[in-house]
């Protein structure tokens, strides 16, 4: 976004005046505010201080229209250097696998693109995937003033064990990092707890039913009973 006076002498046609300029999307825009008034009755004074007004208000209109857009690039797409496995579908917070000290283990982790110094959450025992996602989701929201709901949205929707896994697939194929399998082992924690949940709801289920047919088999011997019982005490 720019303003630009332009004199008669700087423009070919001999036009004289205002001229704002954007470019929004690559798309390019332009309005001119002319000096010249369009009849004798209008002062030049106030002609020139109402065309420099509404230039300065297309100036700043543009200027919030290209905020709004760069907002939302950053919060809907990945950044065009992040590489690939990094990137979590929005800017300014990325994926990553090593050591966070130096000759220290390899560990996964989210960075939080922090200018001057990057925040790291590892994914932990303690903290295991979605509460480090959490949190760094939180300090991403911090860092880089985005709205609440937005923060919120993000947090609703962590990354998948797999994809941690095909970035280390990808680090160990294509840069040699020789980082072992066991780094996953965190990562993977709610995962394999949740398959251990359904497996032990299953067995439960399978349970209760072989105890409900138990039950059925049993009351139907007793009505049997019964009624040989009736039957014997009737031919006496």
């Amino acid at each position: 976004m720019a303003i630009q006076f332009i004199s008669e002498d700087e423009s070919p046609s001999g036009f004289s005046g205002w001229r704002v300029t954007a470019t929004l999307r690559g798309k390019h825009y332009r309005k001119d505010f002319s000096l010249r008034p369009p009849g004798k009755d209008i002062p030049e004074v106030l002609w020139h201080r109402y065309q420099k007004t509404r230039a300065e208000y297309y100036d700043a209109r543009w200027a919030m229209r290209a905020a709004a857009i760069g907002y939302l690039d950053f919060i809907r797409t990945e950044h065009p250097n992040t590489q690939p496995f990094w990137g979590v579908g929005f800017q300014g917070l990325t994926l990553g696998i090593g050591p966070l000290t130096k000759g220290g283990n390899d560990e996964c982790y989210m960075e939080v693109a922090a200018p001057g110094k990057p925040l790291r959450v590892v994914v932990s025992q303690e903290q295991p995937l979605s509460k480090a996602w959490e949190r760094a989701v939180n300090l991403w929201g911090e860092v880089f003033g985005i709205r609440a709901k937005d923060v919120e949205h993000k947090r609703r929707n962590p990354p998948q064990p797999e994809q941690f896994k095909r970035l280390r697939t990808h680090l160990n194929e294509h840069e040699k990092a020789g980082i072992p399998v066991s780094v996953l082992h965190h990562v993977f924690a709610e995962q394999r707890a949740e398959i251990e949940r359904q497996k032990s709801r299953r067995k439960l289920k399978e349970r209760v039913i072989e105890q409900d047919e138990l039950l059925d088999v049993h009351a139907r011997l007793e009505r049997e009973i019964s009624e040989f019982m009736e039957k014997s005490g009737a031919r006496a």
